[in-house]
């Protein structure tokens, strides 16, 4: 066999070390070599500045940016990742590099003379500046996101342009095009925020979740949740629910989550007998899981901390409970499923405790037990994210069989910049987004008229929150979405005396669950193409399995004890409520499915509906009827299913299997 010529060995040594394979072209190749530096520079630039001290936010900020700019120009084509680069893609690219690069040199050097001298009155250069800068940002969003994202910064730019001649509500007062430009790229908007949340938090929790993935500590989650769900008739679906709510909650989004791995839940639960709509919908509803589940919640919890100054352990507190009866209403509705296929478990066997696994699990639980140690102990989100990572590394080094070597040191820090660049130009572009409701007062106006509904009538006013946080959400990532949606739709519902981490957490539920919400349904899409479903079939038997996931926001706001620490709540509220919640959810998942120990008809699936309802009121007598009535009905349906097939029959649920 002949050896590889020079250049061709060259080429297979960089997609070894950085798994960016290069072009033949020379000048495509060097733009994705360029591509490849800053993707290795922007996390090495975060741990820099983190152990040796940060810049000022202009230059810590617009550095981060630059980074991932250049990055996502370079190796993105602008029609996506498998189209062939052109000679006018590549000069696009180029063009769009070197103004991304004028727009950090410029306004790195003249940020503090803006500041103290042209705020309000800027000059030719800072106009250029501004232009070019908003122009590549939001080129960059839609390499790195798409066109939904893309056009609702345009449509936000439009609204600071021209929503003066709008009607009603929506009208502002006018601004001209050297104010919209000022805007849209300095302190309000691209530099705001969003972009400041990201670089501060978010991207250690990249590194963190990088780390994971390359020293294979992250794969031993499906492995935990195959070894924990064995011998269950409904085992593959538990498998996918438990594995998306340990991956998911430190991936950060939800689609990136079902691509994870629902390449491997979604056949296993097709060939035990679920069918695809069923098994993609499981799927995508337990991916959005790992987005509310702590300790990370999709670095969620560490933003909302950083928006809110509430402390990070205070909002893991308060959104464990939520999360819990979350997944527990998932486990309750797939074992009905199951039950009601008739379904037999799965005869393969589980995967066996090597040596390699073992050391796998301590690197886990050395990462997530440093992180909570340090958390727990009132250090930083950062710093705690930063000192798990070399954790999890430092004894990947010492452990024979998680070793790292080159190739795996150098993959580590280019997939960590690769991984950052959606949220990265995401945030930086709803940052313009944010700019816009805020300068034309619409989020004022939005929350005037919640406010105004919610007087007579809170319930409508939540509602209206909800649609609001969902629709506002939809096609972004969950971070983007959060922190846009608070501006416009968390002050309202704070007017109507609800806490302000209660609301926090309505708002981030919501703009979570937008990623199964059709038309748009990201997660539910990378799930259909796996499941080989249609998408909106499949969107609308997700948004049937995440029910309880949709109803919960609004029920802990009649139900504050749900959220412990709001409003005065402890855990042990929680505690009290949590029996009457779970009969609740119980009741809902068999009356959506049908089955209760045995088929149930329609009457007592109406009568469950009606319990359910009950245990979410905000009177305590109707909780405990509720739950009574539920108690109930299952005796009921279990005697009726002993006595007419026998309770050792093979394929008939079991108490115990109510339990996830």
């Amino acid at each position: 066999m002949p050896s590889p010529m020079p250049g061709q060995w060259s080429s297979h040594r960089f997609e070894h070390l950085t798994g960016v394979a290069l072009d033949a072209r020379p000048a495509v190749a060097a733009l994705q070599a360029l591509g490849v530096a800053a993707c290795a520079a922007l996390p090495l630039f975060v741990v820099y500045t983190l152990l040796f001290g940060r810049f000022p936010s202009e230059v810590q900020y617009g550095t981060a940016l630059l980074l991932g700019l250049v990055a996502i120009f370079a190796l993105r084509p602008a029609g996506g990742g498998s189209t062939a680069r052109g000679a006018l893609d590549l000069t696009a690219s180029t063009l769009l590099v070197a103004g991304a690069l004028f727009a950090w040199g410029y306004y790195t050097a003249n940020y503090a003379d803006i500041a103290a001298f042209r705020e309000g009155l800027p000059n030719r250069l800072d106009l250029w500046c501004y232009a070019i800068g908003t122009l590549v940002v939001v080129a960059g969003a839609h390499r790195a996101e798409g066109w939904i994202l893309t056009l609702v910064v345009l449509a936000a730019v439009g609204y600071l342009l021209f929503g003066h001649l709008m009607p009603g509500l929506l009208a502002h007062r006018p601004f001209s095009i050297e104010r919209v430009l000022e805007i849209s790229y300095g302190y309000r908007g691209i530099f705001g925020i969003a972009l400041g949340s990201v670089v501060d938090i978010v991207l250690v929790f990249v590194i963190l979740g990088a780390a994971l993935r390359i020293t294979g500590a992250g794969d031993l989650f499906n492995d935990l949740a195959t070894m924990l769900t064995r011998g269950r008739r409904s085992g593959p679906a538990q498998c996918a629910i438990v594995a998306s709510a340990l991956f998911g909650s430190i991936n950060g989004s939800a689609p990136a989550n079902v691509a994870s791995t629902g390449v491997l839940t979604i056949p296993m639960m097709k060939r035990v007998g679920f069918s695809g709509r069923f098994a993609g919908g499981v799927e995508s509803t337990a991916s959005c899981v790992g987005q509310i589940m702590p300790p990370v919640m999709g670095v969620g919890a560490f933003i909302m901390s950083d928006v809110t100054g509430i402390p990070y352990v205070e909002i893991m507190l308060a959104a464990l409970v939520p999360a819990l009866l979350y997944l527990f209403s998932l486990s309750v509705t797939v074992t009905f499923e199951a039950g009601r296929l008739q379904l037999a478990p799965l005869s393969e066997d589980a995967p066996r405790w090597t040596r390699k696994r073992i050391s796998q699990a301590a690197l886990l639980a050395t990462g997530f037990g440093t992180l909570l140690a340090l958390l727990f102990s009132g250090y930083p989100a950062t710093y705690s994210g930063l000192l798990a990572t070399g954790a999890i590394l430092a004894l990947a080094t010492i452990l024979p069989d998680t070793r790292l070597r080159l190739a795996d040191w150098t993959r580590l820090v280019v997939e960590s910049g690769r991984d950052a660049l959606s949220v990265l130009l995401a945030c930086a572009a709803i940052g313009i987004v944010i700019a816009a409701i805020t300068s034309t007062g619409l989020g004022v106006t939005l929350n005037q008229e919640i406010t105004a509904l919610g007087a007579g009538n809170l319930f409508l006013a939540l509602v209206l929150a909800a649609i609001c946080s969902i629709v506002l959400g939809m096609g972004l990532p969950t971070a983007a979405s959060y922190l846009m949606v608070i501006f416009v739709a968390g002050p309202a519902i704070m007017e109507l005396g609800i806490s302000e981490l209660g609301a926090h957490l309505f708002v981030f539920y919501y703009a979570v669950l937008s990623a199964i919400t059709p038309p748009v349904a990201l997660a539910v899409f990378a799930a259909a193409a796996i499941a080989k479903e249609h998408p909106i079939p499949l969107a609308l038997t997700s948004m049937r399995l995440a029910l309880v996931g949709f109803v919960l926001p609004i029920a802990w706001i009649y139900h504050p004890e749900i959220v412990v620490g709001t409003q005065g709540t402890g855990l042990l509220d929680a505690l009290l409520i949590l029996p009457i919640l779970m009969l609740g959810i119980v009741a809902l998942a068999a009356a959506q499915i049908g089955w209760l120990f045995r088929p149930l008809p329609i009457v007592v699936r109406l009568a469950l509906v009606a319990c359910a309802a009950a245990t979410l009121a905000p009177a305590t007598s109707a909780n405990l009827a509720g739950a009574g009535l539920v108690l109930l009905i299952a005796g009921f349906a279990l005697r009726s299913a002993g006595r007419t097939s026998g309770a050792s029959r093979p394929g008939v649920d079991t108490p115990a299997e109510l339990v996830p």
